[in-house]
Formats: structure tokens, C-alpha cells, sequence
């Protein structure tokens, strides 16, 4: 059984069956939450690459391979719905670069 501890006033001690309960159920919504965390993180991202390259479609030097990309980006969510799909999406490599290959402009 896991053991819960109540900081109060500097004070650890355990528990009691209320706090417990309380403690498990903010912890299960936090998790139940997960996915629209990461949508909003995934969204972020997607709008600042969007915002990276806005000034090509102004400048008009904008290429049929990035205007499909920007397209792509824009519907990321309706195209990556599941929990599964977001942890690809936000998924990065040693050096914290993103991972995913929609993120990669052409």
C-alpha cells in the first residue's frame, strides 16, 4: 500500500483516509487531464512554427511544399486525436529538438 504524506506547518505525517482520498482523486484528474495538456502544448508549438513562417505567405515566396506543411499544421488537431498521437507529437531526442517529422519544415 502507498504510503501518503501531509506536509502541514513543516510537519510531515501520514495521511488520514479523507486526504488520502482527496490526494488520489486530484492525481486521477490531473491524469484524466493529460490530453488536453498536451493538445494545448501541441498547439502552442504548432502556432509559433505557423507564426515562424507567416512571413513567407505575405512575401508571396512561399512554396507548394510549405504551403502543404502549413497545411498540415493547421490540422493537426482534427488529424491526431488520441493520447497516443500526442505523445508522438511531443516526443524529442536527446537534445530537446522535437521528433516528429510534421514539425519539420521542408
Amino acid at each position: 500500500m502507498v504510503d501518503y504524506i501531509v506536509n502541514e506547518n513543516g510537519v510531515e505525517r501520514e495521511a488520514t483516509e479523507t486526504e488520502k482520498a482527496d490526494i488520489i482523486a486530484r492525481n486521477k484528474a490531473w491524469e484524466d487531464d493529460k490530453p488536453n495538456r498536451q493538445l494545448s502544448q501541441i498547439r502552442e508549438i504548432r502556432n509559433q512554427k505557423l507564426q515562424e513562417t507567416d512571413w513567407l505567405v505575405i512575401s508571396e515566396k512561399i512554396t507548394d511544399a510549405e504551403k502543404t506543411w502549413r497545411e498540415n499544421l493547421r490540422k493537426i488537431p482534427q488529424d491526431y486525436t488520441t493520447e497516443e498521437q500526442y505523445d508522438l507529437l511531443l516526443a524529442r531526442d536527446e537534445q530537446g529538438n522535437l521528433t516528429h517529422s510534421i514539425w519539420s519544415k521542408p
